[in-house]
C-alpha cells in the first residue's frame, strides 16, 4: 500500500515545534490559574444547528467554513437517530451549550478557558490550516467596563508573558440591538447611493447581512465605508469613553477601528483585535450578552477572546529579537552515552537520583558505537554529557562535558550527583 499524505489543510506538529505548543500551554495556562480562570473541555462535533442559530448563517464560518457530515453529494448525513452533526469551527458556542447543559449556574460570574483544536474548511494558506489550535477565554455572567478591561488586562499580560511587547488594541463599539440596526441602515443607504463595486460575495452579503460586507479585507481596503461611530448613542459614547480612561490610566496602547465588526453575528458592545506592529492580527475577541438567552434562555452577558496558536508562532519565528520561547538548544539537562552493557545498573541509579531534581535525563537504550556520538549530542542536544565505557567501570574518575561551553570536568564517581547539582545551581 502506498502511504497516504495527511488530508489538506492539516499539519504534523513534532519536535522541535511542539515543544514550543507545550511551552506556550504552559507559560498561559499559570497567567489563567493566576487569574482565577478554570478550564473546560467539551466534544470535538456538536449539533451543526448550535452554529448555525449561533453564529449567523450568513457568515462565512456557516456559510463556506463549516465541517459538516455530508456525503458524496454534499447533502448532510445524519446520524441514526436524524441528527446533523458537525466538527466545531470555534469554541464560544460550545462553551455556551456546555454552561448551559449543565447548569453552571451562579449568582456570580465564570472564569473559563480551553485549549482546542478547530476545523474550517478554507484555503489552507501560511498560519491559516483547516485543523487548527485555539486558546480560548470566556468571562461568562459579567458585564460593564471594568469586566471589559479585565478581558484586554488579561490578554496583555499573556502578551506580555509571551515576550511580546510591541503590540496596540484594536477597538470598536457594536453596541446593543438598536445601534447594530442603524449602522446597517447606514451601510445599505451607502451600498445603494454609492454603488460600489463589491466583490461576488460581499454583493451577497450587502442582500442578507451588510455588516457582514466589513469582514471582507479587500472591500474595506477599496471603499470608504461610513465609520461606525456614527451609529452611536449617547449612551456608546458614553461607555467607550469611561472603558478608554480606563485604558489610559493604566497604559494599554490602543487604537479605534471603526470599521471592526468581527466575523460572528453574535457580538454585541466592544470588539477587538491586537497586532503586533505591522502583522496580522494575533487574537480577536469581545462582547456577546445575548448569546445565552439565545441558546440556553440565560440571561449571562458575557465577553471573551481566541488566540490562534499556528499564527502566534509563525509570528514569533519571524519577530525581531527572536522569541525566548523558541530556544531549545538543550532539550536534555543530563545524557549518559552507554558503549558498553556493563554500565546500565550505575545509568539507571543515577537517573533516578537526578530525576528527583525535575531533570530531564536520558540514555541510549541499546550499546552504541562512539563514532555515533556527534548524532546522538546533535539530536538531543544536552547540557552534560556522560560517556561511559570499559574504562570508566574501572576508574574512580569519570569525565563530565559540558557541551554548550564544550568543557570537560574530572569527578568522582561517588560525587557524580552532588556535582550536577552543584554545577547546575539545583535546590536540594
Amino acid at each position: 500500500m502506498t502511504l497516504p499524505n495527511k488530508p489538506r489543510g492539516t499539519q504534523d506538529i513534532y519536535p522541535p515545534r511542539s515543544l514550543i505548543y507545550q511551552k506556550i500551554q504552559q507559560i498561559v495556562t499559570q497567567i489563567l490559574h493566576k487569574n482565577n480562570y478554570q478550564p473546560i473541555i467539551f466534544p470535538t462535533f456538536e449539533a451543526k444547528e448550535l452554529f448555525t442559530s449561533s453564529l449567523g448563517s450568513t457568515t462565512d464560518i456557516i456559510h463556506k467554513e463549516m465541517y459538516t457530515f455530508a456525503d458524496y453529494t454534499s447533502v448532510d448525513i445524519e446520524d441514526k437517530k436524524g441528527r446533523q452533526l458537525a466538527l466545531r469551527p470555534e469554541g464560544t458556542a460550545s462553551t455556551v451549550r456546555l454552561v448551559c447543559q449543565n447548569k453552571l449556574i451562579e449568582t456570580s460570574c465564570f472564569k473559563l478557558y480551553y485549549w482546542a483544536n478547530m476545523f474550517r474548511y478554507e484555503r489552507p494558506q501560511k498560519g491559516r490550516y483547516r485543523e487548527f489550535w485555539q486558546l480560548g477565554v470566556e468571562l461568562v455572567n459579567a458585564k460593564g467596563v471594568v469586566a471589559d478591561y479585565q478581558i484586554l488586562k488579561l490578554v496583555a499580560d499573556i502578551l506580555y508573558g509571551l515576550g511580546i511587547r510591541d503590540f496596540t488594541f484594536n477597538l470598536n463599539y457594536l453596541g446593543d440591538s438598536k445601534t447594530k440596526e442603524k449602522y446597517k441602515n447606514e451601510l445599505k443607504n451607502f451600498v445603494k447611493k454609492d454603488n460600489p463595486d463589491l466583490c461576488e460575495d460581499c454583493q451577497r452579503r450587502g442582500k442578507t447581512n451588510p455588516l457582514r460586507i466589513l469582514d471582507c479585507l479587500l472591500c474595506r481596503n477599496r471603499f470608504h465605508f461610513p465609520s461606525y461611530k456614527n451609529a452611536w448613542s449617547e449612551k456608546d459614547k458614553n461607555y467607550i469613553n469611561e472603558l478608554n480612561q480606563i485604558l489610559d490610566k493604566f497604559t494599554l496602547p490602543y487604537q479605534p477601528d471603526y470599521y471592526l465588526v468581527r466575523g460572528l453575528d453574535y457580538y454585541t458592545g466592544l470588539v477587538f483585535e491586537v497586532s503586533p506592529k505591522g502583522e496580522k492580527a494575533l487574537l480577536g475577541g469581545g462582547r456577546y450578552d445575548n448569546l445565552y438567552q439565545e441558546i440556553g434562555k440565560r440571561n449571562f452577558p458575557a465577553i471573551g477572546f481566541a488566540l490562534g496558536i499556528e499564527r502566534l508562532i509563525d509570528y514569533l519565528e519571524t519577530s525581531q529579537p527572536r522569541s525566548e520561547l523558541l530556544n531549545f538548544s538543550s532539550r536534555v539537562d543530563v545524557f549518559f552515552f552507554a558503549i558498553t552493557g556493563k554500565v546500565y545498573l550505575d545509568i539507571l541509579t543515577w537517573k533516578e537520583k537526578l530525576m528527583a531534581f525535575q531533570l530531564v535525563v536520558d540514555y541510549n537504550l541499546e550499546v552504541t558505537k562512539i563514532k555515533h556520538l556527534p548524532n546522538i549530542i546533535n539530536y538531543y542536544q544536552p547540557k552534560i554529557l556522560v560517556v561511559l565505557g570499559e574504562k570508566e567501570l574501572k576508574s574512580k574518575n569519570i569525565v563530565l562535558r559540558d557541551c554548550r561551553k564544550r568543557q570537560d570536568f574530572l569527578v568522582e564517581r561517588e560525587k557524580i550527583i552532588e556535582w550536577i547539582k552543584d554545577y547546575l545551581k539545583l535546590d536540594s
